[in-house]
């Protein structure tokens, strides 16, 4: 499997997550797709990366929302050497070992639903459990989840999402582009390639309270969230052989819920917060404030 990584100017979660690729996933090809960092700490990150981690320059876009991520997750798919690919971001983490196990299930999907494209591998959101649990469903025929939502006006989190395991092949021959937006890309996937299956054994989950980076002016409110909250990674500690093998044996009409697998290494709130500002709901309510007074 090819692990492609996109990065952009945070030199210390691109070390965390390459870190955790290297740990968990090391007989893989890994790639990082770099969007043309300029922080010093990333470039210095770059220039003397680990044996055996590539590295490639993106595909800058102009004023897009975020940045080059679609056109470099094309390049990726475009410079793919195996069926299957890992598109992970530099502020997600693999949190255990991707074992043979995990490589048979991968293909065992595939190979089950001949049309499919795209394999969830992150362990949901527990902020998001009450909706999850009223529209994912297990297969009756294979131990995997798919979302049912006829009321969701587009595709996103159903057909596809930005962290994903793909088979390049069934991309590739349908002549797959990728658009710029999680959603816009999602609407196409689906009668290509129908639902998203959900690994019910995830191996990654994104970082909580991340600093704001990408296409965003830094609002007081944010600067002051992360003055409180720090802008290191707050890493996941790595599963141990005993969780993974709990996890794998439990009832899978339990949905794998992070905060229910998951630890930190540092304290963190919970329910997870991934935008560093929602983990203060008044600095959160007087960011929403300042972006709608900018436009």
């Amino acid at each position: 499997m090819d692990i492609f990584v996109f990065s952009y100017n945070r030199g210390d979660f691109l070390k965390n997550c390459v870190d955790s690729l290297l740990r968990h996933a090391p007989d893989s090809r890994i790639c990082i797709v770099d969007d043309r960092s300029t922080c010093p700490d990333t470039q210095a990150y770059l220039s003397a990366l680990p044996p055996g981690v590539e590295l490639m320059l993106g595909q800058v876009k102009d004023g897009a929302r975020h940045g080059g991520l679609y056109n470099n997750m094309q390049l990726a798919l475009d410079n793919s050497r195996s069926e299957l690919v890992f598109f992970i971001q530099d502020d997600m983490q693999v949190v255990r070992d991707i074992d043979q196990q995990d490589q048979d299930y991968i293909e065992a999907f595939f190979a089950q639903y001949p049309d499919a494209a795209f394999l969830h591998p992150m362990f949901l959101r527990g902020r998001r459990h009450r909706r999850d649990r009223r529209i994912t469903q297990l297969a009756d025929n294979f131990p995997v989840y798919f979302r049912h939502q006829p009321e969701k006006k587009t595709q996103r989190d159903l057909s596809y999402v930005d962290g994903v395991i793909a088979h390049a092949g069934r991309l590739k021959a349908k002549d797959w582009q990728f658009v710029e937006g999680e959603a816009a890309n999602a609407d196409q996937a689906a009668p290509l390639f129908g639902k998203m299956g959900i690994w019910p054994h995830p191996v990654a989950m994104f970082l909580p309270e991340v600093p704001v980076y990408r296409g965003k002016h830094k609002t007081r409110a944010v600067q002051l969230a992360e003055r409180w909250a720090g802008t290191e990674p707050k890493a996941f500690l790595p599963m141990t052989a005993e969780q993974v093998a709990s996890m794998r044996s439990r009832d899978l009409l339990i949905l794998p819920v992070a905060e229910d697998f998951l630890q930190c290494s540092v304290p963190v709130k919970r329910p997870f917060h991934y935008s560093v500002v929602n983990v203060y709901p008044a600095l959160r309510v007087w960011h929403k404030l300042t972006q709608w007074l900018r436009r």
